[in-house]
């Protein structure tokens, strides 16, 4: 009769994206969240960020709350940002621009490995 054995391995991985080629990005909630935490991480409100950023004030906003901006009457249909506002805003944030943008979680990727054992 054989067995299954698996092994558990947890790989911590760096994943770094060139944004260099890309103008604008389509920007969403979650992304808006993202910056939200990230400022308030660092204990700033939108005018500190915006200071330090050189990105006004009133588009921090629409960047946290994409929502209240897009889809309604005389309104764009979405929410776009450019690289560089990113760049000017992630470089307070002291994280990059794919980090902002990406929607998977941080953290460790967790492999199994499958390996036959014959039992004796």
């Amino acid at each position: 009769m054989s067995m299954v054995e698996r092994t558990k391995i947890v790989v911590n991985m760096s994943i770094n994206i060139d944004t260099s080629p890309i103008a604008t990005f389509h920007w969403n909630d979650a992304m808006g969240r993202r910056l939200r935490e990230l400022r308030e991480g660092i204990n700033y409100s939108r005018r500190e960020l915006s200071e330090k950023s050189g990105v006004s004030e009133a588009y921090i906003q629409q960047l946290e709350s994409p929502h209240l901006y897009t889809g309604k009457s005389k309104k764009p249909k979405e929410l776009t940002a450019s690289r560089k506002i990113l760049e000017s805003l992630c470089s307070i944030l002291d994280t990059s621009v794919a980090a902002l943008i990406w929607d998977g979680e941080p953290g460790n990727l967790v492999i199994f490995s499958e390996k036959e054992k014959i039992a004796d």
